[in-house]
């Protein structure tokens, strides 16, 4: 599992970003838009055999991460800061932080919100630029952007697990967080620089969980935009970026369809990476939780989809090989998404056997991730392990 764990990571690299801005448009109450912001979509659950066994292994890991088992424990809590000894990574850090307002939101135990809390207002307090954005950038990235992106996700994942157990003024000054991170990618250029499909996809989910917490048309408008430049950038300007069908849905939701986001590295041609297509589901998937906007679930099902043909279930590994960022033959990475589960609760009762079984096995993965050898592992906390506990139940 050891050898396992170290592929876990799965994080978008630097892109270029263009610098630039949009005019603002005023706030007003959401009326006609196609997300219903300011509503939390109902509860839905994944049922799963599992989901005390999942929540068991997760508690098991976080308290490998979270207790400093001796002084030369290089991996413990302190002061709202999940410290290691890897690469700095911020975005990543944070991670298990997410999963801990999980399982505090599941259980009622106050000790695992408050943690959850002291993480991101640790963050927002040490990370926070007076531009809205997050940084400093990680490794080989040349601007706050992306760090800003996957920072806002975890933010506002966060916040939509604790809900209104969170006092308000928390829920107001994380609101306000995601409203400035949303603003400056909106001014950076973010939304109309189509870096890969992760990160733009990844942008659009920052202003629909932004819009889902404000209730303010204005973000509404840029999630709208966002999510269709993600899909279908202008082509004479990004030629090959973008959505790309596999299998033509004849269901409106793409339970019988599949497809990618492309992804670029470097100059080369836009394709199919296995690997990152596991990311863009988990964002689609996020979003799905978040919002329940069938446009999100639609994406959701077409990614899932794309993915699972590659998925060996016996040892839940995914093929990623050949991929267009990753080129290598013969690569496997673990198949953690928890686009599964979430689909699983939203329908999909065709995958509801699968999670079960991939449950089991996202559980062990993180259980042992006291051992892990990439901080990408801590990431993985918040964009899959918490997003699978809220559903499966």
């Amino acid at each position: 599992m050891a050898g396992a764990i170290v592929s876990l990571l799965v994080i978008g690299t630097a892109g270029q970003y263009a610098v630039g801005g949009e005019p603002d448009v005023a706030d007003r109450p959401t009326q006609g838009s196609s997300l219903r912001t300011a509503v939390p979509p109902p509860a839905r659950s994944a049922p799963s055999n599992q989901a005390a066994t999942l929540r068991a292994r997760a508690m098991d890991g976080l308290t490998a991460l979270t207790t400093r088992d001796g002084g030369a424990d290089p991996r413990y809590f302190e002061d709202g800061v999940w410290v290691h000894d890897q690469a700095p990574c911020f975005r990543c850090d944070v991670g298990p932080g997410v999963a801990a307002a999980a399982l505090g939101a599941l259980s009622g135990d106050e000790r695992l919100k408050a943690m959850a809390i002291r993480t991101m207002d640790s963050a927002v307090q040490h990370h926070r630029l007076n531009t809205g954005a997050y940084g400093p950038p990680a490794g080989g990235e040349t601007g706050p952007d992306i760090q800003t992106m996957f920072f806002a996700v975890h933010l506002g994942l966060t916040l939509h697990i604790l809900g209104t157990s969170l006092d308000s003024a928390h829920r107001i000054a994380w609101t306000d967080a995601l409203r400035a991170a949303t603003d400056f990618l909106v001014r950076n250029g973010n939304f109309t620089w189509y870096t890969n499909g992760n990160i733009s996809l990844g942008n659009a989910v920052v202003a629909g969980i932004t819009a889902a917490a404000t209730g303010q048309q204005r973000y509404a408008d840029i999630y709208d935009e966002g999510l269709a430049f993600a899909l279908d950038p202008p082509q004479s300007r990004w030629p090959g970026r973008g959505l790309i069908l596999t299998r033509q849905p004849a269901a409106a939701d793409g339970a019988d369809g599949a497809g990618y986001l492309t992804e670029t590295a470097g100059n080369g041609p836009p394709g199919f990476d296995a690997d990152y297509t596991q990311t863009q589901a988990d964002f689609a998937a996020i979003l799905a939780l978040v919002t329940a906007d069938p446009r999100a679930i639609r994406l959701t099902n077409l990614l899932a989809n794309q993915l699972l043909p590659r998925v060996d279930r016996t040892t839940w590994l995914l093929d990623t090989s050949s991929g267009s960022r990753h080129p290598d033959q013969h690569r496997t990475a673990p198949f953690t998404t928890c686009a599964a589960a979430v689909l699983a609760a939203h329908g999909r009762n065709d995958l509801v056997s699968l999670v079960d079984n991939q449950v089991a096995f996202i559980g062990t993965a993180f259980a042992e991730s006291g051992g892990y050898t990439n901080v990408g592992m801590y990431q993985l906390w918040g964009s899959r392990m918490a997003p699978t506990l809220m559903v499966v139940r």
